[in-house]
Parts: structure tokens; sequence; C-alpha cells
């Protein structure tokens, strides 16, 4: 996938560092990435494209919507991800005339004006790195919550560790007598200089009559000429060098070492988290409001506002401030706190992660714009070729049924599609047919390669087949309703896949998730997916919850798993793209008459069955 990032800056920002440490992870995964922006700082691995993205002036604005329109096309953008209003603004008209889907994240606060009220420019794919952001967004910007997500800064939390090593495991080696040292990271123009000079101004000088200490500043590109003049007058009335400025370092090592040699950290946004991974102390004060020592504690309610970058603004108080640096001086937290920080820090940012929950919504928001407005999802069971005695369910269809509907498919231009297929396309790297239809089989019953595999051949089709993995017992054993029936070998599946077939997981003994303890479902899940990748040698990508039964915490676990497909029975949305954790599919019965089956391939079916049943409702 190409994709290309957008960003509005005249200084290094939180911005380009989210974007910077998010772009190393899409380029690891194999995507080609280009970034527009005034300036560029920090090292990226991308194709970096000067243009003048701030500049503001409409008649700018215009030349840098074209210039954007020339880069989409030239370079084939399948994505267009803009960061910050200005980047946003003409990344939304430029997306709209190349027909590009548009992901916007923003990572702080907005200017409330007319203007932004009653025109979106974020799109409908908006991140929200914090909660007090989306919160920002809906309430006061009145953009619907459907259209934000909550997702976190992006963290490469294995490169701060390779920059020191070990060191961070430990309390800074010093004597007693040693001056402790207080490091704060930030930068030195706007309401981050502001923090600064609050710091200089109301709280070091306090600080520094209780203690020995030592003030280092890591500012930004550009250090307003107050800033110096502050620390000279804080070193001349000290006697002595007790406060340092050091210019901007873009450098992960040199920060890190910088930390990790540190008794506290003052800082705001992603640096907090990084400080917290490093296993040293920190105190979150950002341009919006003070925090606080952040703990494993307090950890969830300083996140939500970005640790003090996006929350609603608040004037700090010196004396807090005060007494929380010499508390946090006096009485450091122990090493098991620091590493209970370092675990949380960890979950909740770390790049990978991260990376892969905006790659969902890159390929939700390409699928939207790429995809038909529906994809039939057919399931079966058994293709037999005689009707089975005592079956309570209809989880069958006779093999001159299931041939005349391959018939009636073919001969409407159908052509089947597997979700391995439909990842290919949401990754921009195939197109879809012009009338795709995915033909699903739950349980992997042996009727699948003995009777429905050589009609699928004959018609040149494909399908997904969800196969129980229990290996000890192969026949429908949780189902005693149904007459016994015996299921795929695993040299079975091995030769369906290398035709073509998706095999998918359908849990290891068909257990009903929604009702099971929580690691036993973890179990199913994870268990099924190694032994399905074992046995095809392909990455599992497709599941298909039992009995149709699911809830939150199922698609959660399910996600968790690593399948980025889940099919359901007649629940989830109409559109396949909408959610792909619960794929809504339509049911063959062995009643089921030609004139019923070709209703049900109809794109407006789904819709005419939800119409049925909120009529139903009403009476």
């Amino acid at each position: 996938m190409n994709i290309l990032h957008v960003l509005s800056q005249f200084e290094v920002t939180g911005a380009e560092a989210y974007a910077t440490s998010l772009i190393e992870e899409q380029v690891n995964l194999g995507h080609t990435v280009f970034v527009a922006s005034d300036t560029l700082t920090l090292p990226a691995k991308a194709a970096y494209l000067p243009m003048p993205i701030g500049r503001r002036s409409y008649r700018q604005r215009i030349r840098n919507v074209l210039s954007l329109v020339r880069l989409i096309r030239e370079k084939n953008i399948a994505i267009v991800h803009a960061h910050s209003r200005a980047a946003s603004w003409v990344s939304y008209f430029a997306a709209r005339l190349t027909k590009r889907p548009l992901v916007s994240s923003v990572h702080g606060r907005q200017h409330i004006h007319a203007s932004s009220r009653a025109f979106n420019i974020y799109g409908r794919h908006i991140i929200a790195i914090a909660e007090t952001v989306k919160s920002h967004l809906v309430n006061d910007l009145g953009i619907r919550a459907e259209h934000v997500t909550l997702i976190p800064n992006c963290i490469p939390f294995e490169r701060w560790e390779a920059s020191v090593g070990c060191a961070s495991n430990c309390a800074p080696s010093r004597a007693a007598e040693d001056p402790r040292r207080i490091l704060f990271i930030g930068r030195l123009t706007g309401p981050k200089g502001d923090v600064a000079r609050f710091l200089l101004k109301h709280v070091l000088p306090p600080v520094l009559q209780h203690h020995r200490a030592t003030f280092t500043v890591i500012g930004g590109l550009i250090t307003p000429p107050d800033i110096p003049e502050l620390i000279s007058s804080l070193n001349r009335a000290a006697g002595q060098p007790v406060v340092f400025l050091e210019g901007f370092r873009a450098e992960i090592a040199h920060i890190a070492q910088r930390i990790v040699s540190s008794d506290v950290v003052i800082a705001s946004g992603r640096l907090v988290p990084e400080t917290m991974a490093l296993r040293r102390p920190v105190i979150a004060f950002g341009e919006s409001n003070y925090v606080g020592v952040v703990s494993a504690e307090t950890f969830d309610d300083a996140a939500a506002t970005n640790f003090g970058d996006t929350g609603t603004p608040d004037e700090a108080e010196p004396n807090i401030v005060v007494y929380d640096l010499i508390r946090i001086l006096e009485h450091p937290p122990t090493r098991p706190e620091l590493e209970r920080a370092s675990l949380l820090a960890r979950r909740r940012f770390d790049s990978k992660s991260v990376a892969a929950r905006i790659q969902a919504i890159y390929e939700k928001s390409y699928i939207q714009m790429h995809s038909p407005t529906t994809i039939p999802v057919l399931m079966y069971h058994r293709v037999v070729t005689c009707p089975p005695t005592g079956s309570a369910h209809g989880i069958w269809v006779g093999v001159k049924d299931f041939e005349a509907q391959l018939r009636s498919l073919h001969a409407r231009s159908f052509e089947t599609i597997t979700f391995r297929d439909h990842e290919e396309f949401a990754c921009g790297r195939r197109a879809l047919p012009r009338r795709p239809i995915i033909l699903t089989f739950d349980d992997g019953y042996e009727d699948n390669y003995t009777v429905a595999f050589p009609l699928l051949r004959r018609y040149g089709y494909r399908a997904v087949i969800f196969a129980v993995t229990d290996s000890e017992r192969r026949i429908n054993s949780w189902d005693p309703e149904e007459p016994e029936a015996r299921l795929l070998s695993f040299q079975q599946l091995r030769e369906l896949s290398r035709y073509g077939i998706e095999i998918g997981s359908h849990t290891v003994s068909h257990i009903n998730l929604v009702r099971a303890d929580l690691e036993v479902v973890r179990k199913e899940l994870r268990e099924s997916k190694a032994t399905l990748e074992q046995i095809v040698g392909l990455p599992v990508l497709s599941f298909a919850y039992p009995y149709g039964a699911l809830d939150a915490r199922t698609k959660e676990l399910v996600a968790e798993a690593g399948y980025k497909f889940a099919a359901a029975a007649e629940s989830g949305p109409l559109r396949l793209a909408d959610d792909v954790r619960e794929i809504r599919r339509t049911q063959v019965f062995p009643w089921t008459t030609r004139f019923g089956f070709w209703k049900k391939t109809l794109p407006s079916y789904q819709l005419y069955k939800q119409f049925k049943a909120s009529v139903a409702a009403m009476k």
C-alpha cells in the first residue's frame, strides 16, 4: 500500500514523532510511505517532499491542494493520512478530487469557530490520540462519535530500550551528597514554552532552597530569547551553574540516556510513557494542565489528557508543583512501582499494536470507498448426496441443489473470492471482481471435500471452510441433535488449501464462546489458529463464531488472537467493510428454492430482511 502522510509544522512536534514512529512500522510491514510537510526533523523511513502546508492563505492552500493531487496520482497513493487541521484541510480536498480515502489524526484541541463546526475537514475516519481529544471533537466540533476512533500515541519502545541497555533497570548511581537531577523536555515555543517559564520562575527557586539539584532543559528547534535570560538569572542567584539549556537533539539514544540518568523527569504527551518505559519517575505537566506524578494508580486518568496536553485548560498552582517535585525527590518510587508503571505504558502505546489498529482504519476506509455496496456472504454446512435422516437444524443442501446454485451464480457472472482476497484488496494490492461473492462452509465436514469440492472446481469457484481442529474427535460430537458426520482429515484440509480454498478457524471443539471462561476462549482461539497454520502452511486470517454466538468481549478476543475477519450468522452490519469481525451471512437451507437462492444473492436482500424484521417488531 502506498501511504502519504501530510503534516503542518515549522519545528519538531509530537505529531512528527507520532508520524515517524508509525512510518517505521508501516515500512517494516512492506508499505511504501511518503511525507509532505513544511519541515521534517526526525529521521523517517519515507520519501520526504517539502511542501508549505502550514501557510494558510487561500491562494497557497489551493496550490497545496493541487500539488497533493499531482503527488497522489504520480505515486499512486492509496491512503492519505493527515496530521493537524491545516494538513487535514488541504488533504480533504486533494483526497476528494482523486477519490482516495482520507484518515486524520488529531493530536490536540482544535480552534473552535463557526467554520470548524459547520464543516468537518477531518473526514469520516478520524483518530483521536486521547479521550479528551475525542470528547472535544464530538462535543465541541459536532463530529459524529462513530467517525472518531481512540488510538493512542505510537511509541517504538524497543528502540528506547536498546538505547540505554540495562541502565533503565536501576536508579542513577551517585553519592548521597551529589545534587539531584531534574530534567524538563519540551518545546520552548507556544504553550509548552509557558510551562518552561512557569517552572523556571515559580517552581525551581523554592525547590533549590530545599535540595541540592540541577535542572536541565531539553528544548525544541526554536529558543525564545527570554528563556536563556531566565536561566542566566537563576544561575547568578545560585552563585554557580545549576540550570542548563540543551538544544534540540533528534537522536533517541541521547534523550534516553538523559532520562535514565535523571532523578525525575517533567514532560507531557508521548514523553511521559517513554519515561515510564525507561522506569524513571515522571511528572506530567502539559500545555493544557498540570497532572502531577504519574504512577500505575494515576496512569489511566493521566493518559486520558495525553498527560496534560489535551485536557481542559487550567492554570497550575505553583505550591502543588513544588510539593510534588520535592516529594518525589525525597521519596522516589520503588523499583516494583516503576516496573508496574512501565508495563502499563508498554501495553497501551506499543508501536506495533498501534500500527496494526491504524492499518485496520486504513483498510476500512479503503474498502468503504472502493468496494461494492454489498458483497453476498453465503453460509453452508454440508453438501450431501442423500438427505441425512434425523437432521434437526437443516444444515445441509443436496448435491443437485448445490450444483444448480453454482450454475445460477455462474450464469449471473458472480466470481467467488475469499477473505484472503479481500485482505489483498483492502491493502490496495488487487481489485475485486465486478460481482464478488463469498461462499463459506462451517464445521469442516468431510463431504465438503468429497461432494462440494469437485463441483466448485468444475465451475472454477473457491470457498472458505471454517474447520474444527479437535484431532481426537473428527466427528460432529458437539451436536447430538444432528446425525453423526465425519470431519475433514488434516490431509484433506491441506489439499483444499493448495487448490485455493481458504481454511479458517471454527475453534478447537466448537464451544459457545460467549458462555465460556476467558482463558478457555483464548485457548480455543489460539490453539485452533496455530493448528491450522501448521497444517496449511499459511497465516489463518478468518474465523467463524460457533453457533453464531458473540458479544463485545468475544470480538475483542478474536482480534487479540490475530484474526482479521470473523463471520457471524444473522448479526452484523449490512456492509462487510463496516465490521470485519461481525460479518453478516445468509444461510442456505435444504428447502431454499431456486427463486429463494436468487433472492438471497441480491445486494438488497439483507436490507429487505432487516426491513421485514423491523415491521414484525412493530406489530
